[in-house]
């Protein structure tokens, strides 16, 4: 039982880690990929408004003067401004107009490299590829240009351009490139494509980062909780030893004692004659019997032993053979005993404990059904399985006690005012029987009409 306590808490302390962990990655993997949306979208609306051309801020003095410094080789000067004070090759707006390549006019028509510092949307537009076209009224390419053009073949460009007029939207995404299409004044229009499979490309990187640094961290934690448990629940598995030990070894002590009494009660019924003192002790020495002997059962079932093994069993026979003889005992209470076995019902169980748990669920029927009551007992296939169903009339059970009707010593309130109400184990053996057998058992009960309690074999 302690053993089945520590896999269950270690089993949902490592499902609680793996939950948090996937929440993590994901978290970690959504935030990154909206980001990345967010800045590619950025960084295509700045080429967007740049008709495509990737901007630039003006170059600082010292920079002008090292460019100046290449050119000259070494004779470092400062080029006079225009006329109406912009550098000559900026516009209005600030920015510099530079082709694909990174090079623009020196004005003495040859190019020159230039070093320059990007705004925030194109440093983003310069971690991505990103292409132009320009497409007249029918959708044709009428030219298109790139930073990379080594990348992309007409066909290919044309085929993007007719999905995206399809789409019919002027902005928007088709796989992992990003698309805005604006009207030109001369009729054509201008579409502005940023290919950001890089980018993508990096965020799968990172969700496999991430997840390969939780998997491992899960197992760690996974590990370091199964001790951490193991070592919490070792004095509570030491304490259950130590009362299992003491029951059976106060079970086994007050089977001798009882036998001597049994034993006495005979000789002086033999003596004196029967009387009801006698009676009294003959009955209570039963009673404490059989509690013993239910004590010694549920200790044995603690400790995972048994009589005999599991195997293929016929429970149709099982219970047929415990069905027989208690057909009398129904019969001599003046109750009706009703059954329907189906035939070759099969199961890998252990037989005797089979038949103890059908005693068992039979002679609560018996004990709690009204007078002239009835009791059904039905097994039938359960999909792979069996299941095992015994019913009785009577008061039923109360609504709040079945839950509680399988505890150890549990007895409502009616059967300790009853007559016949025993020791509160027998439901107690039915469910551990149950368990070992991977089974399940429950109980169902309309108060005041019938009681019934189900057991489904696996």
């Amino acid at each position: 039982m302690i053993r089945r306590l520590q896999r269950r808490i270690s089993l949902l302390v490592t499902g609680v880690l793996i939950l948090v962990s996937v929440g993590i990655v994901l978290s970690i993997y959504a935030f990154n990929n909206q980001n990345i949306i967010r800045q590619v979208e950025s960084a295509l609306e700045v080429l967007t408004e740049n008709r495509g051309i990737r901007p630039a801020l003006p170059m600082r003095p010292d920079d002008h003067a090292m460019e100046d410094g290449i050119r000259g080789g070494g004779n470092q000067h400062t080029p006079p401004p225009k006329p109406d004070g912009t550098a000559e090759d900026e516009n209005a707006d600030g920015f510099r107009n530079e082709s694909a390549n990174g090079r623009a006019p020196d004005g003495r028509g040859g190019e020159r490299f230039r070093r320059e510092r990007i705004l925030s949307g194109a440093e983003v537009a310069s971690l991505s590829n990103y292409y132009t076209m320009t497409l007249d009224e029918s959708g044709q390419i009428r030219s298109w240009d790139s930073d990379r053009a080594e990348l992309y073949s007409q066909e290919t460009l044309q085929a993007f351009a007719d999905r995206v007029l399809q789409e019919g939207s002027t902005s928007g995404r088709i796989g992992d490139q990003f698309y805005q299409l604006m009207d030109q004044e001369d009729g054509t229009r201008l579409l502005v494509v940023l290919d950001a499979r890089l980018e993508m490309a990096a965020g799968q990187r990172v969700l496999r980062v991430t997840a390969l640094v939780a998997a491992i961290a899960c197992l760690a934690l996974s590990l370091g909780a199964w001790f951490l448990i193991r070592r919490m629940i070792r004095p509570v598995e030491e304490t259950f030893e130590k009362q299992q030990q003491f029951v059976r070894d106060a079970s086994h002590e007050l089977k001798t004692p009882l036998a001597v009494i049994s034993a006495n009660a005979d000789v002086l019924a033999k003596e004196i004659g029967e009387n009801e003192y006698l009676g009294y002790i003959r009955s209570e020495v039963r009673r404490t019997d059989s509690l013993v002997r239910n004590l010694l059962t549920l200790a044995r079932m603690d400790r995972g032993t048994m009589d005999g093994e599991m195997r293929e069993t016929n429970l149709s026979e099982a219970v047929t053979g415990v069905l027989l003889p208690f057909e009398s005992t129904v019969f001599e209470a003046g109750k009706t005993l009703e059954t329907e076995i189906r035939e070759n019902v099969r199961c890998r169980a252990n037989e005797a404990m089979i038949q103890q748990l059908t005693v068992i669920l039979l002679s609560n029927a018996l004990k709690y059904s009204d007078e002239g009551g009835k009791i059904s007992v039905r097994l039938e296939k359960k999909g792979r399985g069996a299941e095992l169903r015994v019913e009785n009339t009577g008061k039923g059970i109360a609504q709040e006690d079945l839950d509680r009707i399988f505890d150890r010593f549990y007895r409502t309130d009616a059967s300790r005012n009853s007559e016949t109400g025993g020791e509160g184990l027998g439901l107690a053996i039915a469910r551990s029987i149950t368990e070992i057998h991977h089974g399940k058992i429950r109980a169902e009960s309309t108060p005041g009409k019938n009681a019934a309690f189900i057991v489904t074999l696996p």
